[in-house]
């Protein structure tokens, strides 16, 4: 089968499968919290009722969980969260009465591309006031040890992907009756590695999202729910289609028959739907195009770098010699190369620009960053790859056998960054949303929250307390906003006491950037407090 064909047929199957199977509706990488009732930094009379988090998209709480701590930091309830029946943006927790005092949310739910996201935000009951910040942070910024084994058990996958897409088309390049036992061990090796990390990801997504420690990897109760999720449900469909890799392997010797390249290559274009769909495509506007350029950009890489590890692992069977330099599985091979790496770069510059939402910021977060690291190494990998070109053309064994060696390091790297790059926010959105800052000035405490700290309106809440927990007489508060760098002046921002020393307003940030909030507070006629702080808002 010459390239061109094979190329666009696997186009067309690509197009197929995301006619049936891509989720039509619209959504925007990791969720996002917008506010919550109560809301951050909120002052009440009473004990509330319940939590509820309202998110930028729907969320999957089958894991989730809602976590109260006291000022001490003491767990006091947890609860399981359940999603509105009108809205599936929305969360509620019920909770049981709570005391007077100071509490701290902890809350955790799956993001729409099966990635766990949490946060976190305090609010008092009465006029018992203490600094919980510290408690809030720390808990937010945890990571757990499940977090680093799926970068492990995606890279694992991934390498058994493209082992099994590059390996399949190499061997489907050989005219012989008879593959050699190194590269029908390297095509096995690749089925049994996305076979395992698939199924290891099937048994450790239900303890990574719901934050537990490492040892409850092995939870196998947790699986019957992992079933129900998204993410659970491509790793079961990928798994099927393995098997039907895995028959096919076992026939191999049949592989110019066109059931068999009908059915592998199929199966092997539906294991990669599987990944975007478990994926940041699934939560990228628009789906459908994101899917597809992800697809497609793992089609290119496994039929580049999957043929390359296969070609140094067995270098006796291919690299034997100086006249093996013109046999036709490597002129595949350079073909194929040849044309992957302009639809890998196309592909990922276009997937980046809808993730990121253009590459202006591609600076300000460890995505991007991570990002530019891969591009680096693709252009060395570029290059090196030039390189044995040219030794192939010059039929020199010798030297094509240690810059390929050299693009399989690179190769490996790279694949270990991508499983890095899948669990990251393309946008920092594992920020929390709200932002809340204690601020102490004298025997004052003021609270200071924003419902959102990013580009659009926020509601902004001030609360203010005595150090020793008695009662602050306030007069009155206002508050003003400005950015110096645009150099834009003060604005004021209107303020309602909505509650004993809580004041809350409604403003808007126009711009991404360090902003600058003062809040004034007037005691008596006499006494009045000015406080400043130093905003970061994001887009």
């Amino acid at each position: 089968m010459s390239l061109r064909r094979l190329l666009a047929r696997l186009a067309l199957v690509v197009v197929a499968l995301l006619t049936v199977l891509a989720p039509a509706q619209l959504a925007s990488a990791h969720a996002i919290l917008l506010t919550s009732e109560p809301a951050p930094s909120a002052i009440l009379d009473q004990s509330p009722t319940e939590i509820a988090l309202f998110f930028n998209e729907a969320v999957d709480t089958v894991f989730g969980r809602v976590r109260i701590l006291d000022s001490s930091g003491n767990v006091i309830q947890i609860v399981k969260p359940i999603r509105d029946a009108a809205n599936q943006s929305i969360v509620r927790a019920p909770l049981s009465s709570l005391d007077e005092g100071t509490y701290v949310v902890i809350w955790r739910v799956a993001s729409a591309d099966s990635h766990p996201v949490q946060g976190s935000f305090s609010f008092q009951v009465g006029n018992r006031s203490t600094d919980v910040s510290a408690i809030s942070n720390g808990q937010v910024l945890e990571r757990h040890g499940l977090a680093s084994l799926f970068d492990v058990i995606r890279w694992v996958t991934y390498l058994g992907v493209v082992l099994l897409i590059g390996g399949i088309g190499l061997l489907q390049a050989v005219r012989t009756d008879r593959l050699s036992p190194r590269s029908t061990l390297a095509l096995v090796g690749g089925w049994a590695f996305a076979a395992l990390g698939t199924l290891e990801g099937l048994i450790a997504y239900g303890p990574h999202v719901s934050g537990y420690k490492i040892y409850r990897a092995v939870d196998l109760s947790l699986l019957s729910e992992t079933l129900t999720t998204q993410y659970g449900k491509m790793q079961l469909v990928r798994l099927v289609l393995l098997g039907i890799i895995g028959a096919l392997i076992a026939v191999i010797q049949f592989r110019g028959t066109w059931w068999w390249k009908f059915g592998a290559w199929a199966s092997l274009v539906g294991v990669t739907l599987t990944l975007s769909l478990a994926g940041h495509p699934v939560a990228t506007n628009p789906v459908v195009l994101s899917v597809g350029l992800d697809m497609l950009h793992m089609l290119a890489v496994s039929l580049w770098v999957g043929p390359l590890l296969i070609i140094v692992y067995d270098r006796n069977m291919w690299l034997a010699s100086d006249e093996s330099m013109s046999a036709p599985s490597l002129q595949w091979f350079s073909r194929t190369a040849g044309f992957a790496v302009p639809v890998i770069v196309l592909t990922g510059t276009l997937q980046a620009w809808l993730m990121m939402d253009g590459l202006g910021d591609v600076l300000e977060n460890r995505y991007g960053r991570t990002l530019i690291v891969k591009v680096c190494l693709v252009i060395v990998l570029v290059a090196l790859g030039g390189v044995s070109r040219v030794a192939m053309q010059r039929k020199q064994s010798g030297s094509l056998r240690q810059s390929m060696g050299i693009e399989v390091l690179f190769g490996l790297i790279i694949l270990a960054l991508t499983s890095a790059l899948v669990a990251m926010p393309q946008q920092g959105v594992l920020q929390p949303a709200p932002l809340s800052s204690t601020i102490f000035q004298g025997q004052m405490i003021v609270e200071l929250s924003l419902t959102s700290a990013r580009v659009g309106q926020s509601e902004v809440h001030v609360a203010i307390a005595s150090a020793d927990g008695t009662f602050v007489q306030i007069e009155s508060a206002t508050a003003r906003l400005s950015m110096p760098s645009r150099n834009i002046p003060n604005g004021p921002i209107e303020l309602e006491e909505t509650g004993p020393n809580h004041f809350s307003g409604v403003t808007e940030f126009a711009y991404s950037g360090e902003w600058i909030l003062e809040v004034l507070v007037k005691q008596t006629s006499s006494s009045t407090t000015l406080l400043k702080i130093a905003v970061e808002i994001i887009k």
